[in-house]
C-alpha cells in the first residue's frame, strides 16, 4: 500500500503529461536524435520553450533565413493545428508531438 501511495505522489509531482480518457496518445518515431534526419517527414516532441517557428527553423538548419522559414512554418502550422491539444498553433505544450513535413 505504501508503494502505491509513493507512486501516486511521484506521478503527481512530475511534469509527465497524461492523456484524457478520450484523448489519443501518439508516440514519436525516434531516430536517435530530437529531429528527423534528412528531408524525410517525421515528428518532433515539443520541449519547454518550443514554438512552431523555432521547430521549423531548427528543422531547416542554422543558415535558414526568415524568408526560407516562413513558408515551411506555414506548412507546419497547417499540418499540426487540427492535432494540437489546444487547437491553437500559438499554444503548444511540452510532450506534444508535432509533425514536420519533408523539407522542400
Amino acid at each position: 500500500m505504501l508503494a502505491i501511495v509513493g507512486l501516486v505522489v511521484a506521478l503527481m509531482t512530475t511534469s509527465a503529461a497524461f492523456a484524457a480518457p478520450a484523448e489519443q496518445i501518439r508516440h514519436p518515431v525516434t531516430t536517435g536524435s530530437a529531429e528527423p534526419s534528412g528531408d524525410d517527414a517525421g515528428s518532433v516532441t515539443v520541449v519547454k520553450g518550443d514554438h512552431l517557428w523555432k521547430i521549423s527553423a531548427r528543422r531547416l538548419g542554422d543558415g535558414a533565413s526568415n524568408e526560407e522559414i516562413s513558408p515551411y512554418w506555414r506548412q507546419v502550422v497547417v499540418v499540426n493545428t487540427p492535432r494540437l491539444r489546444s487547437g491553437d498553433p500559438d499554444l503548444i505544450y511540452p510532450g506534444e508531438i508535432v509533425e514536420v513535413p519533408p523539407i522542400p
